[in-house]
């Protein structure tokens, strides 16, 4: 019997598409406790508890999808780089749709990476007009999640 003290994780099809197998049943009654809630990138609220997975929908200028790539690559591959990066993976959805998967250790591993050169080259790309549209998701890792 689960306590009063825990809470239902509810995981979107694309985590589902992402973690690759798990049925939306079995990841529906995932229980975790209850707790403090932190604000990660784009203001996504994710439980205070090790583990960090973030999901980026980004759609980019299409004649700027190059650089994008350039940029893209240099931040996947300095974040790999990072201690506390456990997973960072860039998905090619169509010519301008990207998602990146990201996995951290915990929530102070999301702000050392956010205080990298690499990742300022994506926000400067972002802050420049590079994407028409971005998404981020963030949520607890759990034993479930795809590291």
């Amino acid at each position: 019997a689960h306590s009063s003290r825990h809470s239902t994780i509810m995981i979107s099809p694309l985590a589902l598409l992402l973690i690759g197998g798990a049925s939306a049943l079995q990841l529906h009654n995932v229980r975790r406790p209850a707790q403090s809630v932190h604000r990660l990138r784009g203001g996504a609220p994710v439980a205070a508890q090790p583990g960090v997975a973030i999901v980026v929908d980004a759609e980019i200028v299409p004649d700027r999808v190059d650089e994008f790539i350039k940029v893209i690559e240099a931040d996947a591959k300095g974040s790999r780089g990072e201690p506390g990066c456990l997973r960072f993976d860039v998905l090619r959805a169509s010519d301008t749709r990207f998602f990146f998967y990201e996995a951290y250790v915990d929530a102070a591993a999301v702000d050392t990476h956010k205080a990298q050169p690499h990742f300022k080259l994506w926000s400067d790309f972002k802050a420049s007009g590079g994407c028409t549209s971005v998404s981020v998701k963030a949520v607890p890792l759990g034993e479930w999640g795809f590291q």
